[in-house]
């Protein structure tokens, strides 16, 4: 079976879209772009998560929510 293309699927469209606009922000803000470093390293996971949560941020339109943080902590819970 073929995959579904979901190149034009609005949902899609829309977290792409949502996506390229935070990578933008965090370039002109001189934060790093997971793309900066190789996938899997301890510094990608980091800056995946920080991605992560600016993502949030910028869906709930709250630039100083704390709550949504996604940090691990180190008894691996």
């Amino acid at each position: 079976m073929n995959p579904a293309d979901d190149r034009n699927d609005p949902t899609f469209l829309r977290a792409r879209a949502l996506s390229i606009s935070v990578g933008a922000i965090r370039k002109a803000q001189g934060k790093a772009s997971p793309a900066d470093f190789p996938v899997g390293t301890v510094e990608w996971h980091a800056i995946v998560e920080d991605f992560a949560n600016d993502v949030l941020k910028a869906m709930l339109s709250e630039p100083d929510l704390q709550l949504l943080e996604i940090r691990r902590d180190s008894t691996g819970k």
